[in-house]
């Protein structure tokens, strides 16, 4: 079984998570579909870096070596968080995900992403679950079981590999529901992750909430593509969660 899905996911991830010649030459149609366009205006942030809430920003752009990237962000439905144990991770990876330590608010909660405009091409630069509008005072890893918090621009990143062009929020009982699924019907893998998501194609990337047997997970594609990304919790003034977020590395703040 994991043998096939990581089949299926290196011949479906090279439109996904390629550049864009690639992505176009497969003959994807973008779809017509209008997008749920943010329109945050802009306000002071407080917490380091300042790019993870300002991406989604209306306006907000930033330079990045010779590139200015200049964002959108957009909302993709609603997330169901069950049980407050939230699960990111490349969906090859999902019949062995394990939660975050960290436990989150129970209900339905926005699922936003930023996208970076440049040159003619577009890429998720961020995907957050937006449990609040509070300002985020402080950023904080997300941490898996035995992992320790450590400063978020120190030498170690936590986070999840990508080897599939594609990254999602699910909550843990969903987690477990869709892989009893997928274990009695393997075309329900190739279904969700190409079909479904070919059909929220946008040049260069993708997204889909998926809903099944009450229950649903977010997915997206991840910045360029494969690699390793970290997912940050965000703090409001009473210590309160109000922001789940996954950066994909266009914009490299631990630089600066």
């Amino acid at each position: 079984m994991i043998g096939l899905l990581i089949a299926l996911f290196l011949i479906s991830c090279s439109g996904s998570s390629g550049n864009k010649n690639t992505a176009t030459n497969q003959g994807y149609t973008a779809s017509a579909e209008s997008l749920d366009t943010l329109q945050i205006n802009p306000y002071t942030t407080t917490a380091k870096p300042e790019i993870f809430e300002s991406a989604f920003f209306k306006g907000a752009q930033t330079r990045v070596d010779t590139l200015n990237l200049q964002f959108y962000a957009v909302d993709i439905g609603k997330i169901n968080i069950e049980s407050g144990k939230i699960i990111a991770c490349d969906p090859i990876g999902m019949h062995d995900s394990k939660p975050f330590t960290q436990t989150f608010p129970i209900g339905q909660f926005p699922v936003q992403l930023a996208i970076a405009k440049f040159k003619n091409d577009e890429r998720v630069a961020f995907s957050r679950i937006q449990f609040s509008n509070n300002s985020v005072i402080k950023w904080e890893f997300a941490l898996l079981h035995g992992q320790d918090q450590v400063p978020i621009d120190g030498e170690t990143l936590y986070g999840y590999g990508v080897d599939a062009g594609i990254g999602l929020f699910i909550d843990e009982k969903a987690n477990s529901a869709f892989n009893e699924l997928a274990n009695k019907d393997e075309g329900l893998w190739q279904k969700v992750f190409t079909e479904e998501m070919d059909n929220q194609y946008r040049d260069t990337w993708q997204y889909i909430i998926y809903k099944f047997d009450g229950h649903n997970f977010a997915c997206f594609s991840t910045g360029y593509g494969d690699g390793h990304y970290g997912t940050y919790v965000g703090y409001d003034a009473n210590g309160n969660i109000c922001s789940l977020l996954t950066d994909f590395g266009l914009v490299e703040w631990w630089h600066k």
